[in-house]
């Protein structure tokens, strides 16, 4: 048995799919999603709902999660109308999701809604003696283990928003990890962007993971789609051993 970790699917159904694939994934393995399973690509409503089906899977809520939940009706109504709509709709592939999701009997639409809302934000561990947190982009102390719906919007926004690796003001975050004990395994910003704006690396462009003392990012563009500049896909890593498993975007 083997446990496996990926982020930043972005609707990308067919790259998913084939990373199962790559790493041999069996019913004697867990998966999980470190959210933003949707927006952007085409498919990301058939990639919660697979999640949802699959009892070795699970997700944990990502910033395009959160504005999904923060746009729809909460009872499942084929309508937008929270606070977050014209952010998720217009500014960050939203549209994609939601022609998916209207497509949803209303039955549909509230079961998925309430399995997201049952997902957790941040989820602590211990794989093989390693202590591990696993979220979509930050760490709060004393916000571990919790789902989405017993957390208020703020204390959820700056864990998936937040990132050391975002240069805008309201984003960006200090470097906390070294103050704690985990692995922190994250997504939320490409690996490729990193090592080109920020790290500044010259073969910024490949596909693998990005590590920093105990920080491992594993974002690995997929929400880019077909580039010719850069190796980009997915990131699957084991979380046993921190070995990882590099799958290219497929189309």
């Amino acid at each position: 048995m083997s446990t496996y970790v990926v982020a930043d699917i972005h609707g990308q159904l067919n790259t998913f799919l084939a990373g199962l694939k790559a790493i041999e994934f069996s019913s004697e393995d867990y998966l999980y999603v470190l959210g933003d399973a949707v927006d952007r690509g085409p498919d990301g409503i058939k990639i919660l709902q697979k999640i949802m089906a699959e009892a070795n899977m699970d997700l944990i809520i990502g910033n395009h999660e959160f504005m999904m939940l923060n746009s729809v009706d909460p009872g499942g109504k084929n309508v937008w109308n929270g606070k977050d709509w014209d952010l998720w709709l217009f500014y960050n592939g939203g549209d994609k999701t939601f022609s998916q999701y209207e497509t949803l009997k209303k039955a549909e639409r509230k079961e998925l809604l309430k399995w997201l809302g049952d997902r957790y934000v941040m989820m602590t561990m211990d794989v093989e003696g390693r202590k591990i947190c696993l979220s979509h982009s930050y760490y709060k102390k004393g916000l571990e283990n919790l789902k989405y719906k017993d957390m208020s919007y703020q204390d959820v926004w700056n864990i998936v928003w937040t990132s050391i690796y975002r240069d805008d003001f309201e984003t960006k975050g200090e470097n906390i990890y070294g103050d704690y004990d985990y692995t922190f395994v994250t997504g939320h910003v490409p690996v490729q962007r990193i090592r080109k704006w920020i790290e500044v690396e010259e073969d910024f462009g490949c596909l693998k993971s990005f590590r920093k003392g105990n920080l491992i990012d594993i974002d690995g563009g997929c929400s880019f789609g077909e580039l010719d500049e850069v190796d980009n896909g997915l990131i699957f890593l084991r979380l046993e051993d921190m070995v990882e498993f590099p799958v290219p975007y497929v189309g």
